[in-house]
């Protein structure tokens, strides 16, 4: 509902205004409601702003630019004048994913900023100019805003309720029949759920809330840790104790900003897929080589796991297809003025609600809304157009593909190391503090890297269980000892000497005896990985 009124009312009250078409453009701006679903009300404000601040500027900078390559190319300038295009979406798509992984934002991710630039890059060829884009994408990022605070008014405390609701729901179902899939849905509603209530600063109260989700967080935490077990699973990054804040934007940020973490390879792997398939699809005489690079962006964008990334490409290209069709569909209509405002508000409220739960069924959406905002209604050569974009989605999902096993095929072993490298860095200096302050911050940044570690041990048993299974043992160690210290009311000597390794450190730091686990079996995304 959000997501179609935020479209809808600039939309409808610009064509009521005389301005025609052209108010549609304020959908480019109100992509930020995306970003503010499931805040509490006390951040929203602060999330949907920023991004719409950031939408606001895409929209300027792919529109000048834009406007740039269409006079150049309408002048008989070289066939390579939209690469300059491909080059800018390839260096705002490698900052933005860099910055969104960092900070472990999740899903849309660096999708719609990215779809903004390449919209407002094609609307001068329809004769709109830079300040009507800019302008029409404030109107939106401002409607974004209004909308997604409204219901501060009437119920404050909604997105609090739902998340606990949401949690307790999936704690009931993992508990009524225990399965790998109810248990992760469990462990990941009560994380996002504790954050949830840390950002309305109700963790420390009373509030009923947080007595609700603590009661819930304990029956979900003994009753998944009462058997011991050879697996790696998500109740390993569930204890009994509350789980912490998150770390600080510029703690995440440092974190990430090295060349062996998962940042890096994500952005090595944008850096070199979204030129080729840029190049690629002007090489082949295709007329829009954009599409190839947003293709191949959005496939590498949300993470490193080749796996997931496979995944991703397959609903990218089934979704295209069938968001062809509905394209086709759409086309038999006037969509011009009010009708179409009224069909991009439906595909706005399509993507939203799809755009986390399946990707596949969100590119349904995605791909006509952006195909007709593009032209400002539907193409007047829709097989034409059709032909085109289905043939860039080839390129795109192809290159994208080919990077992500060719481009650092074995990332995943220095992601994990470097993981746990961090873990056991964190650990040294926990053991090496002495301040209240300065320890409460390092348990904080530790709970964070243990969960960075286990999705990294995650990827790479998707990716290499062989290898993987060889490493298993120091990496167990090594959280079971990171959870003893956040369990702990003391701080275990876990000080390693001057040259040991991370597997060495954990060693040096366990006093109590425990059989190593072996490498787990992992039940998901379609394979079952048999412990050795």
């Amino acid at each position: 509902m959000r997501g179609g009124v935020t479209v809808a009312l600039p939309g409808l009250v610009g064509v009521a205004s005389g301005f025609g078409s052209a108010s549609a453009i304020a959908t480019l701006g109100a992509f930020a409601v995306v970003y503010g679903e499931g805040r509490p009300y006390r951040v929203r404000w602060r999330a949907v702003g920023i991004v719409g601040a950031v939408l606001v500027a895409l929209a300027g900078i792919g529109a000048a630019v834009g406007s740039s390559v269409y006079r150049a190319v309408a002048a008989g300038g070289s066939a390579l004048w939209p690469m300059v295009i491909v080059l800018t979406m390839t260096v705002v798509v490698a900052s933005c994913a860099f910055v969104v992984d960092a900070l472990r934002l999740g899903a849309p991710g660096a999708f719609l900023m990215l779809l903004t630039l390449e919209i407002a890059s094609v609307l001068p060829a329809t004769g709109v100019s830079v300040p009507t884009v800019v302008g029409w994408t404030a109107i939106g990022a401002g409607a974004a805003l209004t909308v997604s605070m409204c219901g501060a008014l009437v119920r404050p405390r909604t997105p609090e309720r739902v998340a606990v609701a949401s949690a307790v729901a999936a704690v009931d179902a993992a508990l009524d029949r225990n399965s790998p899939s109810r248990r992760r849905e469990a462990v990941r509603s009560l994380h996002a759920a504790w954050q949830c209530l840390y950002d309305a600063n109700l963790v420390a109260t009373q509030h009923p809330l947080t007595r609700t989700l603590r009661a819930s967080h304990l029956r979900c935490a003994n009753a998944l840790h009462v058997l011991d077990h050879d697996e790696a699973v998500p109740e390993d990054d569930l204890r009994p104790p509350v789980p912490l804040r998150r770390p600080s934007i510029r703690y995440r940020l440092v974190r990430a900003a090295h060349p062996r973490g998962r940042s890096a390879t994500v952005v090595v792997r944008l850096l070199v897929a979204c030129p080729v398939a840029g190049l690629t699809a002007v090489a082949l005489g295709v007329g829009r080589p954009d599409w190839a690079v947003i293709t191949a962006a959005m496939i590498l964008h949300q993470g490193p796991d080749r796996i997931l990334g496979t995944y991703r490409a397959a609903h990218r290209f089934a979704g295209t297809v069938l968001g062809l069709a509905l394209l086709a569909g759409l086309s038999q209509l006037d969509v011009r003025g009010a009708a179409l405002v009224v069909v991009l508000a439906l595909m706005m409220a399509g993507t939203e609600a799809y755009l986390v739960r399946n990707y596949g069924l969100a590119m349904v959406f995605i791909t006509p809304l952006a195909m007709i905002l593009g032209g400002l209604g539907a193409p007047a050569d829709l097989v034409g157009v059709s032909r085109d974009r289905f043939f860039e989605t080839v390129v795109g999902v192809t290159v994208a593909v080919a990077v992500l096993w060719g481009v650092l095929p074995r990332a995943y072993r220095r992601i994990l190391r470097d993981a746990d490298g961090q873990v056991a860095g964190i650990l040294t200096r926990i053991a090496d503090t002495v301040d209240g302050r300065s320890l409460a911050e390092l348990r904080r940044d530790l709970e964070f890297d243990l969960h960075a570690s286990t999705a990294a041990a995650i990827t790479a048993a998707h990716t290499d269980p062989a290898w993987t299974r060889e490493r298993w043992p120091d990496h167990h160690r090594l959280h079971e000892l990171g959870y003893r210290i956040l369990t702990s009311p003391r701080v275990p000597d876990c000080q390693p000497e001057p040259d040991r390794t991370p597997a060495a450190t954990v060693r040096s730091g366990l006093s109590w005896h425990e059989r190593p686990r072996g490498m787990p079996t992992i039940l998901g995304h379609g394979r079952d990985i048999q412990s050795g």
